[in-house]
């Protein structure tokens, strides 16, 4: 039986792992909001109850056991997401702390029978792929919007949900309308890591890379 901590640890590990993020210690304590320290005990407890290791560079990559466990949270964290969002319209930047509430108080038949009502959806509100629902796919194309060049138009896919502040993130980008299927022209990019100018229809927009490192898109064409 894993405690909420470690369910917590496994799911932003999942996350990262799933875009292809170097998932470390420090990384971790910033996404979670506790100390390094505390960070380093738990993935001790982690790997001796075999749910993660470390490689030779001291990344943090899960097991079997583990990788299955996150799967499962994740699931059921992004279809309680889609629920919330999809019929009883709650407000999107708000679903993930929701969704983090209830993922852990319905049964399995409960979930089994809102996945199945719900049409075993693809993706959560910010674009997701759903672990273990048959029609998830990957998206291997897409690429952190502060990689995109200038001119390039790109649609947003997804949104990555491991910010250390997910609903002041989420709230920000759905204000402006930066949500997936969301079509952007990359119209200036300042140098010395300064931020991006987009154009979302007839609005002009500035983002930092910061920001832009967790809105996903595609390159149009």
């Amino acid at each position: 039986m894993t405690t909420s901590t470690v369910e917590a640890y496994l799911e932003i590990i999942y996350m990262m792992a799933a875009e292809g993020q170097p998932v470390i210690g420090a990384r971790l304590a910033d996404a979670l909001r506790v100390s390094r320290p505390t960070v380093t005990a738990t993935l001790r407890r982690m790997v001796r109850d075999g749910l993660v290791k470390l490689n030779e560079h001291k990344e943090i990559q899960m097991t079997a056991k583990g990788q299955a466990i996150a799967e499962h949270l994740q699931q059921r964290h992004r279809v309680v997401e889609r629920w919330l969002t999809d019929v009883l319209e709650f407000d999107w930047a708000k679903s993930d702390a929701e969704a983090h509430k209830l993922e852990h108080a319905m049964s399995d038949e409960v979930f089994e029978l809102l996945n199945k009502q719900l049409g075993y959806p693809a993706t959560c509100p910010h674009g997701n792929p759903i672990p273990g629902n048959a029609r998830a796919v990957g998206d291997g194309k897409a690429l952190q919007l502060s990689a995109a060049r200038e001119g390039e138009r790109v649609t947003v896919v997804r949104i990555s949900e491991y910010a250390e502040n997910v609903s002041e993130l989420l709230d920000y980008l759905g204000a402006r309308g930066l949500v997936p299927g969301a079509q952007l022209s990359v119209t200036e990019i300042a140098p010395l890591n300064g931020p991006l100018t987009l154009k979302l229809g007839s609005k002009v927009l500035s983002m930092s890379r910061e920001v832009a490192n967790f809105v996903w898109v595609k390159r149009a064409g």
